[in-house]
């Protein structure tokens, strides 16, 4: 049962028992329709499994490049470098940054809002192809912070979920609790630190993809969601430049 499911049916006090029990039922069998790890559902605890007849509805919406459906936001593949948990590269040199179409749309709004403050997006991670996802867990093996991909791996492989940080006018990162991919405490997206500029710039970037339909994830405040993240399934499309495509058009998913 996903966290926060028993929470939701159980709030439902004026059901009778028996009613109670079935609604707990109905909400962890939805849940289970979903082959994604339980860490992922670590999000706001007011997230409810989603409708039945959503699951999968568009798993057949094309990736596009954020560099450029989304023109000004920074992209910094932290998997394409040294720069992550595995400490070693995991995608090629030439990986883009796919998402899925409406999940560019969400992050342009987000990013726009942002620009309103004179800030903006940088993302550090987005679609991770299923083999990038098996290196990635052969390196780890950590099942509080990279999802087993046996028992259903990680959102990033739907194209539904990025991982973002706050960059002023020139595209400078803002000071955050941690770096990318820092698995401790002081990582989660409740910062109990004491510094005031660290807190006010996770907040505005917390309020940024709120705004926009992200949700965020409990032990990594760079990690967010699509609130429509049902809607898709893990698929499998090139990192690279495809030969055979014109320009523009996006990489079709499986």
């Amino acid at each position: 049962m996903l966290p926060g499911t028993l929470r939701a049916a159980s709030s439902l006090g004026t059901i009778a028992p028996l009613a109670r029990r079935l609604a707990v039922l109905a909400f962890a069998l939805c849940a289970c329709a979903q082959p994604v790890l339980a860490f992922e559902f670590l999000l706001e605890e007011k997230t409810a499994p989603p409708p039945r007849s959503t699951l999968w509805s568009r798993k057949g919406e094309p990736l596009v490049d954020v560099a450029k459906a989304c023109p000004g936001i920074v992209i910094e593949l932290r998997y394409a470098t040294g720069k992550n948990i595995a400490r070693k590269p995991i995608y090629p040199t030439y990986a883009r940054c796919l998402v899925r179409e409406q999940v560019a749309g969400q992050l342009r709004e987000a990013h726009a809002w942002l620009q309103k403050q004179g800030l903006g997006l940088k993302i550090w991670d987005a679609y991770r192809p299923p083999w990038a996802h098996w290196q990635l867990w052969e390196r780890v093996k950590n099942r509080d912070y990279v999802g087993d991909p046996k028992t259903g791996g990680s959102l990033h492989s739907w194209g539904a979920a990025v991982d973002a940080t706050l960059v002023d006018a020139r595209g400078r990162e803002m000071k955050m609790p941690t770096d990318f991919d820092v698995f401790s405490p002081a990582a989660r997206k409740t910062y109990r630190g004491g510094d005031p500029v660290v807190a006010k710039n996770l907040r505005t970037l917390q309020a940024a993809m709120d705004h926009a339909g992200f949700l965020g994830i409990r032990d990594e405040w760079w990690h967010f969601v699509s609130r429509d993240w049902a809607s898709y399934r893990s698929t499998t499309v090139s990192l690279g430049a495809d030969p055979a495509a014109k320009p523009g058009r996006a990489a079709q998913s499986n």
